[in-house]
């Protein structure tokens, strides 16, 4: 068995994967997203060859998931975890097994409504 060169493959050919983090914000409206909002993210990334994003810290819209499918946006969607401050000290949330089933949680509940998406290619 031999195994695969570190690369992603689509179709037995393999892909360069060029990829940015986004979050979900505006700088005008803050928190608040358009569909018009996304679109622009998205083209932006197709105009600047980018073919992959990171839906950092969180779960986006189900909308962007969408709108990813429809452009050909591979997606690394990251579940909301973030709860390990800048390193995994010993008393961080991340290491304390009372928040284990509440990961558990976020993360099923992120797999469960993203799964059938073509577009979320890696899981975090």
């Amino acid at each position: 068995m031999t195994p695969f060169p570190d690369s992603y493959y689509q179709g037995f050919k393999p892909e360069l994967i060029k990829g940015v983090n986004r979050h979900e914000i505006n700088s005008d409206k803050g928190y608040y997203l358009t569909r018009e909002d996304m679109v622009r993210d998205i083209q932006l990334m197709k105009e600047l060859n980018i073919n992959a994003v990171r839906t950092c810290h969180y779960p986006n819209d189900p909308l962007f998931y969408d709108l990813c499918d429809e452009y050909g946006i591979y997606v690394l969607d990251e579940a909301n975890l973030e709860s390990h401050g800048m390193r995994y000290a010993e008393k961080c949330l991340a290491k304390n097994p009372l928040f284990l089933d509440a990961h558990l949680e976020r993360t099923s509940r992120m797999v469960f409504r993203d799964f059938n998406h073509p577009s979320v290619v890696l899981w975090s």
